[in-house]
């Protein structure tokens, strides 16, 4: 499977991002694991979904990167996990509502 790694331009120093255009880089050979998903009912209706990458080795994801699977975004969760010749496990978490 490919997914599409969406990288924005830059952050300021809150942490903000910066205007422009984000860069959308295509990594293919990837596996998708759809993991569990919570409803949080109090004060609003959200569903959050959590989902597991693991990508080929040397594969440059960014904490501030957000993943495009499926038809779907999702935001990095955390540091990749980079098992060297193993591949990248990479974390991901969508909050929808």
């Amino acid at each position: 499977m490919t997914i599409t790694v969406i990288r924005p331009p830059g952050r300021d120093a809150f942490g903000d991002p910066l205007p422009g255009t984000a860069i959308e880089t295509l990594v293919p050979g990837c596996l998708f694991a759809p993991g569990p998903s919570t409803e949080n009912q109090i004060a609003a209706m959200q569903v959050d979904s959590d989902a597991t990458i693991y990508a080929p080795p040397g594969v440059d994801v960014r904490p501030t990167d957000r993943i495009r699977v499926r038809g779907e975004v999702y935001e990095v969760a955390g540091k990749p996990q980079d098992w060297g010749r193993a591949g990248v496990v990479i974390l991901l978490r969508q909050v929808t509502g």
